[in-house]
C-alpha cells in the first residue's frame, strides 16, 4: 500500500488526464488516446462539450474540429459511460458491447423490436443501398414536432436501435446532425472488428481506466467506460470486484492508494507506481485558469471531484430557474491543482460577447491580485476560443468581485 496526500491525488489525475501536465498532448486523436472517450453533448450556451474537453488539453484547438477524426475514421461514435467520440482502435471491446446490447436489449426495446421487424428491415436497406443516411431522410406521414424520443418516428427508432447492436455506425456528423451507415463501410480495413473475449474484459476496463484517469476507487473503475462491463462480470456486487482487484495487487499489477483521511480504497497501475512517486508538484503561477465542462473526464463522476478536491457539484441546466443555486451551465473553475468555484457563462455569438452571468468561489479560496490575473487570462482565452471580442459581467456578480476582475481584465475586451 502506498499512501500519499490529497494534493498528491489532485496532482497525479490532472497530469495524466492532461489538463495540467509537463507533457501535454499534440493532436487531438492523442487527447482522445490519452483519456479513452470524449463525451458528446447538445448544450451549446458556450462551445459543446467535446469542443471544451479538447480546448483545456490543446493550445491550437478550434471548435468542431473533432468531427473531421470521426469523418477521416481515426475515432467513431458509440456509448462508452455516454455517447462519446472513441480511437477507433478501441472498437473490439465496443463491438463486445455490441453484442451485449443485442443479447439483452432494454426493456422497452423487447416490446417496441417484435412489432417493428418490417420497419427495421427497410431501414437498413435503405441505408445499405443509399450510403450516409440521415433521421430526416424518413418524413412523417404528418409532420409536426416531436415531444421527446418516446414520440420518435418509427424510422428514426430503427436507425437508433441499429445503431446500438452495431449494424450501422456514425459515419459523419455536419452541422451535428448524425449520418448513418453500414458499419462494414465505417470501420476502416485493418482495424479488428470481432468482440473483445469475455476472458480479456477485466483486464482491459482495469487498462484502460487506470491509463486514463491515473488512480480510482471501485467507483470510477465501475462508471468510466460505462457499468454494463462491471455488471457483466461482478453483477455489480462490490464485494466481487474488490476481491479481483485485491488478486490483481497479489499479483504486482496494480498498486493500492491510501490518501489522506480518507477510508476509500483507490488503486493505480504498477507501472505508474514511480510516476507518482517523481512526480514535479510545481507549476508556472502564471497558468490561466481552465474552465472545465461538467461532462469533462476528469470530473464527470460527481463523487470523484467531491472526494479528491472537496468539490460538490451539480448541473443545474435541468433544475427549474427559481431553484438554481449557481446557474443554468456552470463551469467548475481549475486554478493550478485546484477546483476553486464555478462560472455561469454565455456566448453571444452574434454579437461577440462573452457574458460573466454568474461568479462563486469555494468558501476555503482567498482570492488575490494574481488570481484575478489567472481568472482574467482564462476568461480572455475562453472569449477568443468563442471569437468573442468582449467580456462583459452581470451586475448581479458581488461588486467587490466583479470590480477586481474587471480591473484584471486587458482594456480590449471590456464592453
Amino acid at each position: 500500500m502506498l499512501g500519499i496526500s490529497k494534493d498528491q491525488a489532485q496532482r497525479f489525475i490532472l497530469e495524466k488526464q492532461g489538463l495540467l501536465t509537463n507533457s501535454p498532448s499534440k493532436s487531438i486523436l492523442d487527447v482522445a488516446k490519452r483519456i479513452h472517450n470524449i463525451q458528446i453533448d447538445t448544450n451549446s450556451v458556450v462551445a459543446r462539450s467535446q469542443d471544451l474537453t479538447l480546448y483545456n488539453r490543446l493550445t491550437d484547438y478550434h471548435e468542431g474540429q473533432i468531427w473531421k477524426l470521426l469523418e477521416e475514421k481515426k475515432l467513431f461514435e458509440f456509448w462508452s459511460h455516454g455517447i462519446c467520440l472513441m480511437p477507433i482502435e478501441e472498437y473490439p471491446f465496443y463491438a463486445w458491447k455490441m453484442e451485449y446490447k443485442k443479447k439483452n436489449p432494454a426493456n422497452w426495446w423487447r416490446k417496441w423490436l417484435p412489432e417493428n421487424q418490417d420497419v427495421i428491415k427497410n431501414v437498413y436497406k435503405y441505408v445499405k443501398k443509399n450510403g450516409p443516411t440521415r433521421s430526416a431522410d424518413f418524413e412523417r406521414e404528418e409532420e409536426r414536432k416531436s415531444e421527446g424520443w418516446w414520440d420518435w418516428k418509427k424510422e428514426k427508432l430503427a436507425l437508433e436501435l441499429l445503431f446500438d447492436q452495431g449494424k450501422l455506425l456514425i459515419a459523419f456528423r455536419k452541422n451535428f446532425q448524425k449520418f448513418y451507415d453500414i458499419s462494414e463501410r465505417v470501420i476502416p480495413s485493418g482495424i479488428k472488428t470481432e468482440p473483445l473475449a469475455d476472458d480479456e474484459l477485466a483486464d482491459y476496463l482495469i487498462q484502460t481506466v487506470l491509463s486514463s484517469l491515473g488512480l480510482a476507487s471501485y467507483e470510477e473503475l465501475r462508471h468510466y467506460i460505462g457499468m454494463v462491463v462491471s455488471k457483466y462480470l461482478w453483477k455489480n456486487n462490490r464485494k466481487s470486484a474488490m476481491n479481483y482487484l485485491q488478486d490483481c495487487v497479489d499479483q504486482d499489477k496494480l498498486i493500492e492508494i491510501k490518501i489522506e483521511n480518507q477510508d476509500v480504497k483507490h488503486f493505480i497501475l504498477k507501472e505508474d507506481e514511480s510516476k507518482l512517486r517523481k512526480m514535479n508538484y510545481n507549476f508556472d503561477q502564471n497558468t490561466p485558469m481552465k474552465f472545465l465542462t461538467p461532462f469533462d473526464n476528469a470530473i464527470r463522476d460527481r463523487d470523484l471531484p467531491l472526494r479528491i478536491w472537496g468539490f460538490d457539484y451539480k448541473i443545474e441546466c435541468y433544475t427549474p430557474a427559481k431553484d438554481r443555486i449557481f446557474g443554468y451551465f456552470t463551469l467548475p473553475i481549475l486554478d493550478g491543482y485546484s477546483l476553486i468555484g464555478r462560472t455561469d457563462l454565455k456566448a453571444h455569438r452574434k454579437d461577440s460577447i462573452l457574458e460573466i452571468k454568474s461568479i462563486h468561489f469555494e468558501d476555503w479560496f482567498k482570492h488575490s491580485e494574481e488570481s484575478f490575473k489567472r481568472l482574467a487570462k482564462g476568461l480572455s482565452n475562453f472569449a477568443e476560443f468563442h471569437n468573442c471580442s468582449k467580456i462583459q459581467a452581470e451586475e448581479s456578480i458581488p461588486n467587490k468581485i466583479r470590480k477586481s476582475l474587471l480591473s484584471s481584465l486587458d482594456s480590449a475586451f471590456l464592453t
